[in-house]
């Protein structure tokens, strides 16, 4: 058992991701085999979520940006824009995806 889940990930989403996982899969967490590294921006494709459903990409509790790499025995969890005012800085999501679409943005007064 711990060989398997050496090469498998577990997956998750958040607000509507979950609602949609759960349609396509039957239940939660997906697990998927992954047999080398595979980044968010990867791993969403495999499993057909837009990138803009998508702002940040929790692996192993820990937020980090779509480009990160996933490895074998990672946990990911796919979180679509929308959380909530202090949750955003405090869980660190504004500094990851700036370069993310999805991604809210301080806008700076003209």
């Amino acid at each position: 058992m711990e060989e398997e889940n050496k090469k498998t990930i577990e997956v998750r989403g958040f607000l509507h991701l979950d609602a949609a996982f759960r349609k396509k899969n039957g239940s939660i967490p997906i697990i998927m085999e992954l047999e080398e590294p595979i980044t968010g921006v990867a791993l969403a494709e495999k499993l057909e979520v837009s990138l803009d459903e998508i702002e940040v990409i929790f692996v192993n509790g820990f937020v980090e940006a779509l480009d990160y790499l996933i490895h074998p025995g990672d946990r990911v969890a796919f979180l679509p824009p929308g959380c909530p005012g202090p949750y955003r800085i405090a869980l660190g999501f504004y500094g990851k995806n700036q370069g993310n679409e999805a991604n809210f943005k301080i806008k700076k007064k003209e």
